[in-house]
């Protein structure tokens, strides 16, 4: 009995040295799933803060939010992967969310740029179009008046007041 238990126990040692550090490995990759799920949530938040800034400045925003939505998307599979023990699988939907988020955030950069260059030459132009108006206003009062003036004049001389003398006296 005590060689069968002698035996029993080594199995038992290799058993748990073999599946130990397997453990430890998923144990590992678990860890590094969920951190890699909390960087994509980061990212997701930073990308739809970018988007509200986008549309308060005035950017055509819908694309991006389908890439966001897509972002959401793996972002839910992600955790359902973990949660399922498939992590390789989780962190590559949450690379995948981290990537749709980095996308978005550099579309929204060159469409904040591209916003703030069309504010500036819309301020131009409109200041442009102020001073135009404001001669031309200008133009027309003074070339109205001198009208008014040869009109006046020439209406004035045709009255030509005669002097009447008084024959009383």
């Amino acid at each position: 009995m005590s060689k069968k238990l002698r035996l029993l126990s080594i199995i038992f040692l290799m058993m748990i040295t073999i599946v130990r550090p397997q453990f430890h490995q998923a144990r590992g990759d678990q860890k590094e799933a969920e951190m890699r799920i909390s960087q994509a949530e980061d990212s997701i938040k930073a990308a739809y803060l970018s988007l509200l800034e986008a549309e308060r400045s005035g950017g055509d925003i819908s694309e991006l939010v389908q890439l966001l939505n897509n972002a959401l998307e793996y972002h839910s599979k992600s955790n359902e992967e973990l949660y399922l023990g498939k992590y390789d699988m989780a962190e590559d939907l949450a690379n995948k969310t981290v990537e749709a988020s980095n996308t978005i955030l550099e579309t929204d950069v060159a469409l904040e740029v591209f916003a703030k260059h069309i504010e500036e030459v819309g301020f131009r132009n409109q200041l442009y179009l102020s001073f135009g108006i404001i001669c031309f206003i200008i133009f027309f009062v003074f070339l109205s008046w001198r009208l008014f003036k040869g009109y006046y004049i020439n209406r004035m001389m045709e009255f030509r007041p005669e002097v009447v003398i008084n024959e009383s006296g």
